[in-house]
């Protein structure tokens, strides 16, 4: 496990490799399969959390749209109730993405392979092709189609 040491200046030095890194590259250790650790040269006080959130957010900034923005708000919303609002709100998303596609096999709308699949890539877009640039849009593009057929289930039941 890689630890990087985070200084008052707010540089990061990473002491297995003796070099600095940037969020960028702690963001590739990470896609990488490293768990890193990143700790204040000061006090050594654990700052992996908050580092990684930074990741996160410098993420979100370049690409944009990573997140929806009812997630965010969901977010901001709940963050006074700490990790345990973040888990039951990715849980509760998670059940509705298997709700929805559950539905869509019974109406005949995905197989129960394609079902499996489209899970598989909404609950854990890891499993996307790491190569291929368009994955974040492949997501986006099943988000999409999830929710249009979603809609199309709302008007087929009325």
């Amino acid at each position: 496990m890689p630890t990087i040491r985070r200084y008052t200046n707010r540089k990061l030095y990473d002491l297995d490799s003796r070099r600095y890194v940037t969020l960028e590259d702690i963001g590739a250790m990470v896609r990488g399969g490293d768990e890193v650790r990143v700790v204040d040269y000061a006090t050594g006080a654990d700052l992996t959390n908050p580092t990684l959130l930074q990741v996160l957010f410098d993420e979100e900034r370049r690409a944009g749209g990573l997140f929806p923005p009812a997630l965010l708000t969901c977010l901001v919303n709940r963050s006074s109730r700490g990790l345990n609002a973040m888990l039951n709100l990715s849980a509760a998303f998670d059940g509705e993405i298997r709700r929805r596609v559950t539905r869509l096999v019974e109406l005949g709308q995905l197989t129960p392979d394609e079902a499996d699949r489209l899970c598989a890539l909404l609950l854990d877009p890891a499993l996307l092709p790491v190569e291929s640039p368009a994955s974040a849009a492949d997501l986006q593009f099943l988000l999409a189609e999830v929710e249009r057929l979603e809609k199309r289930i709302e008007q087929l039941a009325e």
